[in-house]
């Protein structure tokens, strides 16, 4: 079982609240085979939970390129169901286990997770880790310049092909 995660999330705003537009995640087993999981969410189911854009990331993603836009908000994905999913996902490939020593990994500790934690709250459930097993890829990514250098072989602004990027 392998214990290291990493997620990334698409959004509509830079702040807990905000509408989770996709969320990926992806590790290798133990045999290095490669374990992922990626759902776009609903817009619409969020506007009825009460979640919202920001004006500024909206202007955002107006700059970014047409294919990137069609990607990120063209979910279906019912909240409710693709959370519940996640879990399972995540219970089946990682253990929690103190001697297991699980981490999860997002591009700055400051974002993905507040803003993951307040959506799943919003649904009715928990982050399954706790704060202590989040980490910060940006800090590796900038001590360690030549990890740059290695990302982006997929599509940009895509939360799997992040997630995978990044790992």
């Amino acid at each position: 079982m392998t214990n290291e995660l990493m997620i990334d999330i698409e959004s509509s705003g830079n702040s807990p609240g905000c509408k989770v537009l996709s969320l990926g995640a992806n590790s290798f087993d133990q045999k290095g085979n490669q374990v992922e999981f990626y759902r776009k969410f609903s817009p619409t189911k969020q506007i009825e939970a009460g979640l919202f854009d920001t004006a500024d990331t909206m202007d955002w993603w107006n700059k970014q390129d047409e294919d990137a836009r069609l990607e990120a908000f063209s979910g279906t994905a019912d909240p409710v169901v693709a959370i519940a999913e996640f879990k399972q996902f995540f219970y089946k490939n990682f253990s929690l286990a103190e001697k297991d020593e699980f981490r999860v990994w997002a591009c700055g500790i400051d974002f993905d997770f507040p803003i993951l934690q307040a959506f799943f709250k919003v649904y009715g459930f928990k982050l399954p880790w706790k704060y202590w097993n989040h980490h910060d890829y940006r800090t590796i990514r900038n001590v360690f310049k030549f990890v740059k250098a290695q990302e982006m072989n997929g599509a940009k602004h895509n939360a799997i092909e992040d997630a995978k990027a990044q790992m």
